[in-house]
Protein backbone atom coordinates (compact mmCIF):
# COMPACT_ATOMS: atom_id res chain seq x y z
CA UNK A 1 0.00 0.00 0.00
CA UNK A 2 1.28 3.48 -0.86
CA UNK A 3 2.47 5.78 1.92
CA UNK A 4 0.93 9.23 1.79
CA UNK A 5 3.21 11.18 4.10
CA UNK A 6 6.37 10.02 5.80
CA UNK A 7 8.02 13.31 6.85
CA UNK A 8 6.79 16.20 8.93
CA UNK A 9 8.31 19.65 9.35
CA UNK A 10 8.98 21.38 12.66
CA UNK A 11 6.60 24.18 11.67
CA UNK A 12 3.54 22.95 9.77
CA UNK A 13 1.63 25.49 7.68
CA UNK A 14 -0.88 27.62 9.59
CA UNK A 15 -3.44 27.10 6.86
CA UNK A 16 -4.26 27.73 3.22
CA UNK A 17 -5.61 30.86 1.56
CA UNK A 18 -9.40 30.70 1.46
CA UNK A 19 -9.63 28.08 4.21
CA UNK A 20 -12.35 28.59 6.82
CA UNK A 21 -10.43 29.31 10.05
CA UNK A 22 -13.16 27.96 12.34
CA UNK A 23 -16.88 27.35 12.31
CA UNK A 24 -17.53 29.50 15.41
CA UNK A 25 -20.18 31.32 13.43
CA UNK A 26 -19.96 30.94 9.70
CA UNK A 27 -22.31 31.41 6.77
CA UNK A 28 -21.64 30.40 3.18
CA UNK A 29 -23.72 30.85 0.05
CA UNK A 30 -23.51 29.44 -3.49
CA UNK A 31 -23.00 31.84 -6.37
CA UNK A 32 -21.92 31.56 -10.03
CA UNK A 33 -18.66 33.19 -11.16
CA UNK A 34 -19.37 35.62 -14.02
CA UNK A 35 -15.98 37.02 -15.02
CA UNK A 36 -13.72 35.29 -17.56
CA UNK A 37 -10.63 35.35 -15.29
CA UNK A 38 -12.43 33.54 -12.46
CA UNK A 39 -12.08 34.22 -8.74
CA UNK A 40 -9.15 33.11 -6.58
CA UNK A 41 -9.77 31.32 -3.30
CA UNK A 42 -9.80 33.84 -0.46
CA UNK A 43 -10.56 36.81 -2.72
CA UNK A 44 -13.36 39.26 -1.89
CA UNK A 45 -16.39 39.30 -4.22
CA UNK A 46 -19.27 41.57 -5.06
CA UNK A 47 -22.69 41.08 -6.55
CA UNK A 48 -22.53 40.36 -10.29
CA UNK A 49 -24.83 41.44 -13.12
CA UNK A 50 -26.98 38.29 -13.21
CA UNK A 51 -29.08 36.51 -10.58
CA UNK A 52 -26.84 34.72 -8.07
CA UNK A 53 -23.70 35.92 -9.87
CA UNK A 54 -20.44 37.24 -8.40
CA UNK A 55 -17.34 39.01 -9.70
CA UNK A 56 -14.12 40.13 -7.96
CA UNK A 57 -14.71 43.03 -5.55
CA UNK A 58 -13.86 46.52 -6.77
CA UNK A 59 -16.44 49.05 -5.59
CA UNK A 60 -19.82 47.33 -5.87
CA UNK A 61 -21.99 45.59 -3.27
CA UNK A 62 -19.55 43.55 -1.16
CA UNK A 63 -20.79 39.99 -0.51
CA UNK A 64 -17.91 38.05 1.03
CA UNK A 65 -14.94 35.79 0.24
CA UNK A 66 -14.30 32.80 -2.05
CA UNK A 67 -14.00 29.65 0.06
CA UNK A 68 -11.22 27.14 -0.64
CA UNK A 69 -12.68 24.02 -2.26
CA UNK A 70 -10.41 21.06 -3.08
CA UNK A 71 -13.06 19.66 -5.45
CA UNK A 72 -12.46 22.48 -7.97
CA UNK A 73 -10.29 21.38 -10.93
CA UNK A 74 -6.69 22.66 -10.57
CA UNK A 75 -6.92 24.52 -13.89
CA UNK A 76 -10.18 24.59 -15.82
CA UNK A 77 -10.14 24.00 -19.57
CA UNK A 78 -9.48 27.29 -21.35
CA UNK A 79 -8.36 29.02 -18.14
CA UNK A 80 -5.03 29.94 -16.56
CA UNK A 81 -6.46 30.41 -13.05
CA UNK A 82 -4.93 28.14 -10.42
CA UNK A 83 -6.45 27.86 -6.92
CA UNK A 84 -9.77 29.47 -7.70
CA UNK A 85 -13.22 29.15 -9.21
CA UNK A 86 -13.28 29.38 -13.03
CA UNK A 87 -15.94 31.30 -15.00
CA UNK A 88 -19.45 29.75 -14.79
CA UNK A 89 -18.47 27.58 -11.82
CA UNK A 90 -20.83 27.63 -8.85
CA UNK A 91 -18.66 28.29 -5.81
CA UNK A 92 -19.01 28.75 -2.06
CA UNK A 93 -18.69 32.28 -0.76
CA UNK A 94 -18.43 33.14 2.96
CA UNK A 95 -20.70 36.00 4.05
CA UNK A 96 -19.86 35.71 7.75
CA UNK A 97 -17.07 34.08 9.70
CA UNK A 98 -13.28 33.73 9.96
CA UNK A 99 -10.99 32.87 7.03
CA UNK A 100 -7.27 32.32 6.39
CA UNK A 101 -5.65 34.75 3.92
CA UNK A 102 -2.15 35.91 3.02
CA UNK A 103 -0.79 39.20 4.36
CA UNK A 104 0.77 41.65 1.92
CA UNK A 105 2.53 43.68 4.62
CA UNK A 106 2.43 44.16 8.37
CA UNK A 107 -1.12 43.68 9.68
CA UNK A 108 -2.46 44.02 13.22
CA UNK A 109 -5.06 42.07 15.17
CA UNK A 110 -8.28 44.14 15.20
CA UNK A 111 -7.26 46.34 12.28
CA UNK A 112 -9.28 47.21 9.18
CA UNK A 113 -8.81 44.96 6.14
CA UNK A 114 -7.91 46.05 2.60
CA UNK A 115 -7.27 43.84 -0.46
CA UNK A 116 -4.63 44.23 -3.15
CA UNK A 117 -5.96 42.48 -6.30
CA UNK A 118 -2.56 42.76 -8.03
CA UNK A 119 -0.78 40.63 -5.39
CA UNK A 120 -3.87 38.76 -4.11
CA UNK A 121 -2.86 39.69 -0.56
CA UNK A 122 -4.48 41.55 2.31
CA UNK A 123 -3.06 44.72 3.84
CA UNK A 124 -3.89 47.02 6.73
CA UNK A 125 -4.03 50.36 4.88
CA UNK A 126 -5.17 52.04 1.68
CA UNK A 127 -2.79 52.36 -1.27
CA UNK A 128 -2.59 52.49 -5.05
CA UNK A 129 -4.82 49.80 -6.57
CA UNK A 130 -5.93 48.59 -3.12
CA UNK A 131 -9.66 48.14 -2.40
CA UNK A 132 -11.28 48.64 0.97
CA UNK A 133 -11.64 48.91 3.77
CA UNK A 134 -13.85 45.84 3.45
CA UNK A 135 -17.08 46.39 5.41
CA UNK A 136 -17.30 44.59 8.78
CA UNK A 137 -13.99 42.78 8.19
CA UNK A 138 -11.09 42.84 10.69
CA UNK A 139 -7.77 41.06 11.08
CA UNK A 140 -8.01 38.37 13.78
CA UNK A 141 -4.25 37.79 13.93
CA UNK A 142 -1.07 39.82 13.53
CA UNK A 143 1.43 39.08 10.77
CA UNK A 144 3.95 40.35 8.24
CA UNK A 145 4.26 40.15 4.47
CA UNK A 146 3.72 36.57 3.26
CA UNK A 147 2.24 35.24 6.53
CA UNK A 148 -1.00 33.29 6.60
CA UNK A 149 -3.28 35.38 8.86
CA UNK A 150 -6.94 35.28 9.84
CA UNK A 151 -9.62 37.78 8.97
CA UNK A 152 -13.11 37.84 10.43
CA UNK A 153 -16.26 39.09 8.71
CA UNK A 154 -19.28 40.25 10.69
CA UNK A 155 -18.11 38.90 14.04
CA UNK A 156 -15.91 41.54 15.72
CA UNK A 157 -15.61 45.33 15.83
CA UNK A 158 -12.66 47.12 14.25
CA UNK A 159 -10.22 48.35 16.91
CA UNK A 160 -9.57 52.08 16.55
CA UNK A 161 -5.92 52.99 16.01
CA UNK A 162 -4.53 55.06 18.88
Amino acid sequence: MATYQTTYTNAPAKGLVGQIASEEKCNKISRTVENAEGIRFGAPVQRGATDHGVVPYSAGVFIGFAVLNPAVPPVAIGSTLVDGYPQYFTGAFMTMGPMKVQAGGAVADGGAVYYNPTTNRYVGAAGAGVVGPLPEVVFDTTGVDGDIVEISMGLRPIVDAV
